[in-house]
């Protein structure tokens, strides 16, 4: 009996200290009053808030950094933050891309996607080697376009391969890998020549992020982990609730979160 109770203080004792390290996992690190409709960070922990037309470039401290708006290309679909040298921005309504460097300047001209015959283009995202993926709906095709404005990889029509028919909404390349989500079915990985590898069954997104082939996404007022490899899902609970947009960056020691509410962006670190 008195190795049993021993136990049982032992286990309740873990449990106190899992349960505070859970409520101690996010400092708050600054909030700044802002509107957007949705925020991406870098490996190097800055923030990028996109409303609109335009593009703030945040520090992980929350210090302003540089600010990039194009008044003839529409509102801001998609910006790829992979590369923090080279970041992808995508504006499905004109059918443009640009690429901006750290400063947010643009490295060229903007690439029209008529030029290439994907003005239907419902999908963008950068690639290896300063290229980019086109999702085409009218083949069901996925397009990776290089530097010099070449085809040189496609998936073949999706319709074929996978057996039904995609209605993809988000999609990045990450690690040699492509990630096209199906909010209805899950999310396709490709290798990086556009070859169909298998799909994730975690239905019902938006958009995700990943770090090294862990899908990281936020449902329900918790932060989700899909290990690619291990078929593994953990989640955690977030600081706030009802967030716009959340983005976490893992690569930094310690690592952040950041979330963005109706009228405020926070800054955090995770202990």
């Amino acid at each position: 009996m008195t190795i049993l109770l021993t136990n049982i203080k032992i286990v309740i004792a873990l449990l106190a200290i899992i349960f505070i390290a859970a409520g101690d996992a996010y400092v708050e690190t600054r909030q700044i009053k802002v509107q957007g409709d949705f925020i991406r960070s870098d490996e190097l922990g800055n923030v990028f808030l996109v409303k609109d037309n335009q593009l703030i470039k945040y520090s992980s401290s929350g210090e302003v950094l540089h600010t990039y708006s194009n008044l003839y290309s529409g509102e801001i679909s998609f910006v790829d933050t992979h590369d923090p040298f080279k970041i992808l921005v995508y504006y499905e309504a004109f059918g443009q891309v640009e690429f901006l460097d750290r400063s947010l300047s643009l490295t060229s001209s903007s690439i029209s996607l008529s030029m290439l015959n994907l003005s239907l283009a419902t999908l963008v995202c950068s690639s290896y080697q300063g290229a980019f993926w086109v999702y085409d709906p009218t083949n069901f095709e996925l397009q990776r376009v290089t530097q010099t404005l070449e085809i040189s990889e496609r998936s073949g029509n999706l319709q074929q391969v996978t057996g039904y028919t995609p209605d993809p909404n988000y999609m990045l390349e990450r690690d040699n890998y492509l990630y096209l989500n199906d909010p209805a079915v899950g999310i396709l990985i490709f290798d990086k020549y556009g070859s169909y590898y298998k799909t994730i069954p975690v239905k019902g997104l938006t958009s995700f992020q990943v770090f090294d082939r862990k899908i990281i996404y936020v449902e329900n007022n918790e932060i989700s982990i899909y290990d690619t490899r291990l078929n593994e899902l953990s989640t955690t609970s977030l600081p706030r609730e009802e967030s716009r947009s959340v983005s976490v960056c893992l690569s930094l020691d310690p690592q952040r979160l950041y979330m963005l509410g109706e009228d405020k962006l926070f800054f955090y670190e995770i202990h």
